[in-house]
């Protein structure tokens, strides 16, 4: 069960609001691996409120609840129970950054591709030793082509065939997804700005050579993925390994708790401080 799925905690009939808050915040701070009293010293309370507040004998401030609600990066609509989803849809992958996807793409009168495709979402950490200061990282999306038949026919048809356009391949990734990564960049102070990211393509079985040219004698895997026009025909470069590789590979041998913390702080500072 992935955290949306746990977050999405459906209330009883007749539950109180002091019942229902209490309910989903143990369930934020078990998801989140947090202590009362860390809870407590992020949004200047004493642990003992905190404590209050789980059992249900008593509700925060409205000032303590939108500091609660901001710190878990959730609605205060969702914790007194008014909505059920925790989350807005461009908000689903910092919680969920590894998945899967649904796919469904009509090639032709005789054809439907459907299937599962993998996707990363993260951040361009190059080095686990070095501070991991989210303000100086870019985002990155992922989707990654295992070696089943289903998914290396859909690769085919991106980038060999081009009997699927990548721009609509990738209008429904991100309609699926719920990250606007297709909008344009709208200015430094933008917010919508903030939730785009560089697009990647890692295939397991190597990025092919377009129809005609030789494989190298070392595949490599990994390819950045430009935003196209609306028509424009995609071949991905399998000459060299993305730059993007290293931090790929250390984002990966991350915990999902520490993958977790950074991309809460990105997500609180693009609700903070951009508009």
């Amino acid at each position: 069960m992935g955290v949306i799925d746990v977050l999405m905690d459906l209330k009883k009939p007749g539950s109180s609001i002091k019942d229902i808050f209490s309910s989903r915040l143990e369930i934020l701070l078990d998801e989140f691996q947090l202590q009362k009293k860390d809870l407590a010293k992020e949004i200047g309370v004493s642990a003992v409120a905190i404590t209050k507040y789980t059992k249900g004998l008593t509700l925060p401030s409205f000032e303590v609840l939108v500091s609660i609600a901001n710190y878990f990066n959730v609605s205060v609509d969702y914790l007194i129970g008014l909505v059920n989803e925790p989350v807005s849809e461009h908000d689903y992958v910092y919680f969920a950054p590894i998945g899967k996807i649904n796919y469904s793409f009509k090639i032709s009168d005789s054809e439907t591709l459907e299937g599962q495709l993998d996707y990363i979402f993260g951040l361009t950490v190059w080095n686990m030793e070095i501070p991991k200061d989210e303000t100086a990282l870019n985002q990155f999306l992922c989707f990654k082509f295992s070696n089943n038949a289903d998914n290396q026919r859909l690769y085919d048809c991106l980038f060999l065939t081009d009997e699927l356009n990548v721009a609509y391949f990738l209008y429904k990734m991100s309609s699926w997804l719920g990250l606007p990564f297709m909008d344009k960049y709208q200015g430094i102070r933008s917010k919508k700005s903030q939730y785009l990211a560089n697009l990647l393509v890692w295939n397991e079985l190597g990025i092919k050579p377009p129809v005609g040219q030789m494989p190298l004698t070392e595949p490599q895997y990994l390819a950045t993925l430009p935003i196209p026009t609306a028509n424009e025909h995609i071949r991905l470069n399998y000459t060299f390994t993305s730059g993007a590789m290293p931090h790929l590979q250390v984002w990966m041998a991350m915990s999902n708790q520490e993958r977790r913390n950074l991309l809460m702080r990105r997500l609180r500072r693009i609700k903070k401080d951009y508009i």
